[in-house]
Order: structure tokens, then C-alpha cells, then sequence
């Protein structure tokens, strides 16, 4: 097995897991108290890990095409990027 594509394989579960454990704080503290932020800091970081497992699942059911692997993660890590700027910057509770 190639080295190079394992460690992608285990960094992007590794980001999947780690953003995951985040979304389930983000919402626990959502719960307790009810804020905006929380939730919106929950589904930007739920977005921008998912994309990661997404860009991964393209990648290994599309015969290895890195390029639309690429772009599907890249647009969903931007798009949860830019909701967690928004749960920072913009909304008030």
C-alpha cells in the first residue's frame, strides 16, 4: 500500500472524528444555553467535517479523480468555515 495515500486515509478520519467531537459540545452547550452561536458553531464545524468525508468518499469511489475529491471537500470546508465566522463575529444570543 502506498504510505502517502494511508496517511490521507487516517488524517481525514481523524478530522471527521475530531469535528464530530466538537459538533456533539457545540450542541450540548446549545442545549444548556440556547445559544445562537452554539448552534451555529455546531453546523459550521459539522459542515467543514463532513466535507472532508465526503471529499474522501468521492476520491475512493471515483477512481481516485483528486480534483473533484478536492473542489466537493474544499466548498464544504469553506462553507462551515464561514458559518463558524459568522457564530463568532456576527450573530449575538
Amino acid at each position: 500500500m502506498d504510505l502517502t495515500l494511508d496517511l490521507l486515509r487516517v488524517s481525514q478520519a481523524l478530522v471527521l472524528v475530531f469535528g464530530l467531537v466538537i459538533v456533539y459540545y457545540a450542541g450540548k452547550s446549545y442545549r444548556r444555553t440556547k445559544s445562537r452561536s452554539m448552534l451555529m458553531l455546531a453546523l459550521g464545524f459539522a459542515l467543514a467535517s463532513i466535507g472532508s468525508a465526503v471529499g474522501g468518499l468521492v476520491f475512493e469511489l471515483m477512481g481516485n479523480d483528486v480534483q473533484t475529491a478536492g473542489a466537493l471537500q474544499a466548498v464544504a470546508q469553506a462553507v462551515g468555515f464561514l458559518v463558524i465566522l459568522l457564530s463568532l463575529a456576527v450573530v449575538k444570543d
